[in-house]
């Protein structure tokens, strides 16, 4: 099918979308900033579903990360074809409590790294390539304590315009926007809140279940396979946005 390249696919979303991206045929390049041993455990289950891939260790909030991670995927396999953005970072701070270490920690892991491999990307993809950036709906519902994640996600969904407006035809750009997923940061929600995970479902969602990391990669690959889809955020929430606009 291709070559692709998603950034934090050591566990969680980023795992579950590198595994499905492997069932089609993809060859799949694995990225985390840190923790070979969990990206080492996502190509084992890459090339379990049929794919196959390579493990590159790079921090995607650095332009230089960016640069090596698509340097990678150009020597290993000769091309590229998708780029899932998926690194991005939660931390949960009300707004005047948000010291300078935390908006910045905040804006480079999950903004600037869209921007930067997009870019790298971009420059290297073959006619046809395909971007998806995983946003939230927080960039649409500000959720409360996660402020500057929320604009961040935000500036992420208004990118994915700009972007699918500057690199057509040759580039689609798409985002999906996922609710609260069970993954280590919706846990940390869920125990902020003192909820667990059915609780949380039953109140804050239409369809009374949270969504899982392989629902979130089900919508990404439909946007990489559907030809006529740019500048478009896929929610994907299990009606969450729709119940309550924001659950904090």
């Amino acid at each position: 099918m291709g070559v692709a390249i998603v950034t934090g696919s050591g566990r969680g979303i980023g795992r579950a979308v590198a595994v499905r991206l492997a069932r089609d045929g993809y060859k799949v390049i694995v990225n985390a900033k840190r923790g070979r041993e969990e990206a080492e455990e996502t190509l084992r289950l890459v090339r379990q579903a049929g794919g196959d891939g390579a493990v590159v260790v790079a921090d995607v909030a650095t332009r230089e990360g960016c640069r090596r991670l698509v340097g990678e995927a150009l020597g290993l396999f000769g091309g590229l074809d998708v780029l899932v953005n998926n690194a991005g970072l939660g931390l949960y701070s009300r707004f005047l409590d948000a010291d300078e270490k935390l908006v910045e920690k905040q804006i480079e892991v999950t903004f600037k790294s869209v921007v930067y491999c997009s870019q790298e990307a971009a420059r290297a993809m073959r006619d046809g390539g395909v971007i998806v950036n995983v946003a939230s709906i927080a960039g649409i519902a500000p959720f409360y304590g996660l402020s500057i994640y929320s604009a961040m996600k935000a500036a992420v969904i208004n990118l994915t315009k700009a972007l699918a407006v500057e690199l057509a035809p040759k580039i689609r750009v798409n985002a999906v926007a996922p609710g609260v997923v069970r993954t280590k940061m919706g846990d940390s929600l869920l125990a902020l809140l003192g909820l667990d995970e059915a609780e949380y479902a039953k109140r804050y969602t239409l369809l009374g279940r949270l969504v899982s990391p392989e629902d979130v990669a089900e919508a990404v690959v439909a946007l990489i396979k559907i030809p006529t889809i740019t500048g478009q955020t896929l929610v994907v929430d299990s009606g969450e946005s729709l119940k309550h606009g924001s659950a904090l």
